[in-house]
């Protein structure tokens, strides 16, 4: 059946309906699995950060309490006049003996007037350093900007991170504890360390490979940043972005906190940070396309097995469905061949019991059904043929009962509605005196014509009894009434003309009045006594009458076939058309000219719609 195969159709609107709940459930597998996805990571990235900062304010504590003790021991060589310096040296190798992390020491005595006193020790040297700071050396700016912050907050603080002394490619932070006598700022103790292990800490939080994490510290200093470029970037960009600067700000509040959906497209990402207890704040920021890559993946592979599943399952029902639906390929073509005549069409066994079965059953149920019924055609068809030629042979009998053989001053026509008819019309012409008639039987077809000619028989036999009008009325009316078993009945103009004088005397049983067309006036109907149809009443008493007809005088007798007929609308001809046709026509016009003509006025109102009873014209002309 090629593309338009039933099993083809089914199996792409199978496919086509899994496509679509495999591409929903790909949708929604994907919005959730990416939302939990992204959830888990955002409570994972928090998770590691906490982690993270346990592990790195472990060790500044650690600092913190050996620089508080440093402090505690220093106090009493600082406040004589005269500082034991080789005390003070042995207290700082100590101190860096007990914490690895500090690489450096110093005791500050601030002074008046600027002058302020120093003293440092750095691990792996010999002697302690001292003197008095002078404004002009870059250290001087420094402690004077660490005291300046150390007055104004009161307590100890974390330096940003700066460059080692010595070693200006690294960094270093320092720890400045301020000792207070009375109020009064006496020593500072400070414990310098590198930050190689928090940047060593910091990038080892990074879950992904794109991730970017930082301590940004309270004067504005970040640490796990070591490339000054990205650095600058990134600071540009705070200050650009009305989203960063917000963020910058809750970064320096010290807010322990999540902000999602920072960034746009491909750079779309989430920040956590946390506080460290000296008011740092570590921060990781992920990109949800890094978080998401691995679904991604997983999601790629689910469209390829979908894809796949699709064609295995499109295979699949191809087989099935064209398995299945192969009895119903065979069946259209055995309808086929039904339809070109093959009704003996070859059906295919089935043996499954469902809807199937039926519906070969049904075919089956249809062959021997138009077998029987072919049959029975044929048989019809005979009969009918049979039927036809019958009819034919009976309407050629009733035509021949009929005269033609008119005279030139009558003539009749006669046109049943089907092969046969209930009309008659009969003449006599015997001893200078013309007999006529013309008849309507009810109904039509076989019975009508049956009754026309013993209706016929019976006007012939008694007009040649000479008997009155009247009596020859009623002694047709008797003969039709013995065989009339099926109450059927005739309605009957009969008449007598002497044509010596012109006297008509006549007798109408129920029929339709005729038509007078007196030469030079105006045409009318005759009038008649009232009487029944003969066949109906065997003893009914009819009467007859007489009128005198001038010469050139025109009679025009007919059925309800002419003033009964109908047109398309279910309009009748009815008598005042008649009427005015009679008006119409030339006294000069043949018999056979009249019969004709009225014929064709019927013709023309009717306007093709079928002739629905026997139409009868007759006309005499005195």
């Amino acid at each position: 059946m090629g593309k338009r195969s039933f099993s083809r159709r089914l199996s792409w609107r199978i496919i086509g309906i899994a496509s679509l709940i495999i591409v929903a459930m790909l949708l929604v597998v994907g919005i959730v699995s990416n939302q939990i996805i992204a959830d888990e990571a955002t409570r994972a990235a928090q998770h590691i950060l906490h982690g993270t900062i346990s592990e790195i304010e472990r060790p500044l504590g650690e600092v913190e309490i050996v620089t508080q003790t440093v402090a505690a021991h220093a106090i009493q060589y600082t406040t004589s006049d005269k500082p034991s310096e080789a005390a003070i040296q042995l207290l700082m190798q100590r101190t860096i003996e007990q914490d690895s992390l500090i690489y450096a020491c110093s005791v500050i005595i601030p002074g008046k007037e600027g002058n302020t006193t120093y003293y440092s020790y750095m691990d792996g040297e010999d002697s302690l350093h001292s003197g008095v700071l002078d404004n002009a050396r870059p250290e001087a700016r420094w402690i004077d900007a660490m005291i300046a912050d150390i007055v104004k907050k009161g307590d100890a603080v974390w330096s940003d991170p700066h460059r080692q002394l010595g070693h200006p490619d690294e960094q270093a932070i320092t720890f400045c504890y301020p000792v207070y006598i009375d109020g009064r700022l006496m020593t500072i103790v400070t414990a310098d360390l590198s930050t190689e292990w928090m940047e060593h800490k910091v990038e080892t939080l990074r879950p992904y490979k794109n991730s970017l994490t930082s301590i940004l510290c309270s004067g504005g200093g970040v640490i796990g940043i070591r490339d000054t470029a990205q650095l600058a970037q990134i600071r540009k960009s705070f200050a650009e972005d009305k989203e960063l600067a917000s963020l910058g700000e809750d970064l320096l509040s010290g807010k322990d906190s999540l902000r999602r959906r920072i960034g746009k497209g491909k750079n779309l990402s989430f920040v956590v940070f946390g506080p460290l207890h000296n008011g740092w704040t570590l921060s990781l920021t992920c990109r949800y396309r890094d978080v998401l890559a691995r679904v991604a993946k997983m999601q790629v592979n689910l469209l390829v097995i979908g894809l796949f599943g699709l064609l295995v399952l499109f295979v699949v029902c191809r087989l099935v469905i064209r398995r299945l639906s192969k009895p119903i390929t065979q069946l259209s073509e055995s309808a086929l061949n039904m339809a070109k005549g093959d009704f003996n069409a070859e059906l295919p066994e089935i043996k499954s019991q469902d809807e199937m079965k039926n519906l070969r059953d049904s075919f089956v149920f249809m062959q021997n059904s138009i077998a029987d019924y072919i049959e029975e055609l044929k048989t019809t068809t005979a009969a009918n043929e049979r039927m036809e030629s019958e009819l034919g042979v009976a309407r050629n009998i009733q035509m021949g009962m009929l005269r033609t053989d008119f005279p030139p001053r009558l003539h009749a026509l006669l046109n049943p509605a089907k092969e046969v008819g209930g009309d008659l019309y009969d003449y006599i012409i015997k001893d200078k005196t013309l007999y006529f008639a013309v008849g309507d039987v009810s109904g039509k077809g076989v019975p009508a014509s049956l009754m026309m000619a013993i209706t016929r028989a019976a006007l012939r036999f008694v007009s040649g009894l000479n008997l009155p009008m009247n009596e020859t009325m009623g002694r047709i009316n008797g003969s039709v009434c013995d065989i009339n078993s099926n109450n059927m009945f005739v309605t009957l103009f009969v008449g007598r003309i002497d044509l010596t004088t012109g006297r008509m005397e006549y007798c109408n049983a129920g029929h339709n009045p005729i038509l007078i067309l007196p030469p030079g006036g105006k045409p009318y109907y005759l009038k008649a006594k009232p009487n029944l149809a003969i066949g109906l009443f065997e003893d009914f008493p009819y009467q007859s009458e007489s009128i005198d007809i001038v010469p050139g005088t025109r009679i025009v007798a007919y059925t309800d076939g002419v003033n009964e007929a109908e047109n398309a609308d279910k309009a009748l001809f009815g008598n005042d058309r008649l009427l005015r046709w009679a008006e119409g026509v030339d006294a000069s016009d043949s018999e056979k000219a009249v019969v004709e003509s009225l014929y064709d006025a019927v013709k023309v109102f009717a306007a093709g719609n079928p002739q629905n009873d026997d139409i009868t014209i007759m006309s005499v002309k005195l």
